[in-house]
């Protein structure tokens, strides 16, 4: 596995189309957060303001998560979108994200990442 493709990291605000009526002021906004691993993602995580986060690895969720490369996202050209590593690692951890992980990779159901070598890591 390549330890040397860079990681980015990103936030975007999302709202539900069919809140965008109901809710003209936004107040239901959700945030998206993702780790990208070189082109692809590794890691997905939704905060919704009504439900809990949704987590997703890739492989194991792959049909939920974002399927463009980072460069078809056009996340790197949109302003504040871009986060510290560790902003995201806070939110991942604090919404139960290692252990989704973890349980992911006991199952061999998560892909090899730059995310999984780093748990394996400091599991060790």
């Amino acid at each position: 596995m390549e330890m040397n493709r860079q990681q980015r990291f990103f936030r975007i605000p999302f709202i539900r189309p069919a809140d965008q009526y109901k809710d003209p002021q936004n107040k239901k906004k959700g945030w998206w957060y993702a780790h990208f691993d070189g082109p692809w993602i590794a890691r997905q995580l939704e905060l919704h303001p009504d439900k809990p986060p949704i987590l997703l690895v890739a492989g194991k969720d792959d049909m939920e998560m974002c399927e463009l490369s980072l460069e078809e996202t056009g996340l790197t050209r949109k302003c504040g979108a871009e986060i510290l590593p560790r902003r995201f690692e806070e939110i991942w951890e604090r919404c139960g994200g290692i252990q989704y992980l973890q349980k992911a990779i006991e199952s061999r159901q998560a892909r090899p990442t730059y995310a999984t070598a780093m748990l394996q890591n400091l599991l060790k």
